[in-house]
């Protein structure tokens, strides 16, 4: 008799509670494919879409996305194998908590040297979740007239 109790009580701590997490995808892709000017500011806008979640243990669960530009680069293939950039460009940092859906539209603003060199620049997308957890993903950018 004691078995089946401990299995019921097993049973019932199964239920799992779900939130809704509000997260961030960058962005159309004519802000990327399009040649970005030396001396402008280029925003990049992100969309919220949600997704049900296990909800943890705890409460606030901060995302931090940095947007870092970096280059110029002859080539893809160059820029594609290689580390070294003599220019970085720092996009402006989102910070949101999942729990909560952002109140403003999601944008990362860039304001570019008007000395930036044209070239083929890196675009690398870097969200960190937080705990040591975090996503990374890039895309190639045109400045100027490579």
């Amino acid at each position: 008799m004691l078995g089946m109790l401990v299995a019921a009580c097993g049973m019932s701590g199964q239920s799992s509670v779900t939130y809704t997490a509000y997260q961030l995808t960058c962005c159309a892709t004519a802000e990327i494919e399009q040649v970005w000017k030396p001396g402008t500011e280029v925003d990049l806008h992100w969309t919220v879409e949600t997704k049900k979640r296990a909800a943890p243990a705890s409460g606030a669960h901060k995302i931090v996305i940095v947007v870092t530009l970096t280059g110029p680069y002859s080539d893809v293939a160059t820029l594609k194998s290689s580390k070294g950039a003599s220019h970085v460009v720092q996009g402006s940092v989102i910070t949101m908590d999942d729990r909560v859906p952002p109140v403003e539209p999601a944008i990362t603003t860039f304001l570019l040297p008007a000395d930036l060199p044209a070239g083929y620049y890196n675009l690398s997308f870097t969200t960190d979740f937080g705990g040591g957890n975090s996503m990374e993903s890039a895309s190639v950018v045109s400045v100027g007239t490579p």
